[in-house]
Order: C-alpha cells, then sequence, then structure tokens
C-alpha cells in the first residue's frame, strides 16, 4: 500500500544548494539575511527570488547592518566594526538606487558623526 506524504514541501524550499543546503524561504531570508546569506551577492544571484523579493531582502539586511554600524560605534568606538553596510547598499543599488543612495548617505552620516565625537571630546 502506499503512503502519501501529508507534509508537501514546496519546490522552492526542496531545492539544494551544493554550498548550503536547502535553500531558505524568503521569509527566512527577509528576517535574518545575515545568517542565511554569506554574501550579499549571493542575494543578487539568487537563482528564484525574484527582484522584488532581492530588494526586500536586500532593504531589510542594509536596516540591520546600519543599527548594527551605529550601535558598535556607540559601544566600542576604539573598535572598527565590521559591518557588511557598503557590499549591501551595492547589492541593493541594482534593484533600487534611489534606497541604496539614502542607505549610503545614512551610512556616511554615522561614520562621519562617529569621527567627529572624539574630536568633539578631546576640546573640552
Amino acid at each position: 500500500m502506499e503512503t502519501l506524504d501529508r507534509n508537501p514541501v514546496s519546490s522552492r524550499s526542496a531545492e539544494i544548494s551544493p554550498k548550503r543546503g536547502p535553500q531558505p524561504s524568503f521569509v527566512e531570508a527577509l528576517v535574518d539575511p545575515v545568517n542565511v546569506f554569506a554574501d550579499p551577492v549571493e542575494v543578487v544571484e539568487h537563482p528564484w527570488f525574484t527582484p522584488d523579493e532581492k530588494r526586500t531582502i536586500l532593504l531589510s539586511w542594509a536596516r540591520d547592518e546600519l543599527v548594527l554600524e551605529q550601535v558598535a560605534r556607540r559601544a566600542a568606538p576604539e573598535l572598527a566594526p565590521q559591518s557588511r553596510i557598503d557590499a549591501v547598499i551595492e547589492g541593493l543599488s541594482q534593484f533600487d538606487a534611489p534606497a541604496a543612495g539614502e542607505y549610503l548617505s545614512a551610512a556616511a552620516a554615522i561614520r562621519a558623526r562617529h569621527q567627529r565625537e572624539p574630536q568633539q571630546g578631546r576640546e573640552h
């Protein structure tokens, strides 16, 4: 007697990547892109995410990286945070140039502010 699989897996999540095992769902990639992809280029080159899905994932990742950079620079300014914001912005620019420009400006403002703060602290 043949048994039926009552928990079918969508063809999207069943695909296998030679490097990383089962492919992530869009939701997994959106919620935690840094732990799903090793590099933003993987999002850009992903074979089955649509351009809108890639844009959305990269926007999420850019926001996360921007927060990480801001918090790291406040908490430990002497350490150079290993943010990937520049690489994420580069990927995002292929799908949404205006948004990439906004994130680039925000990252530059964070970096400039944190470069000025140590100098201002020494003047007082």
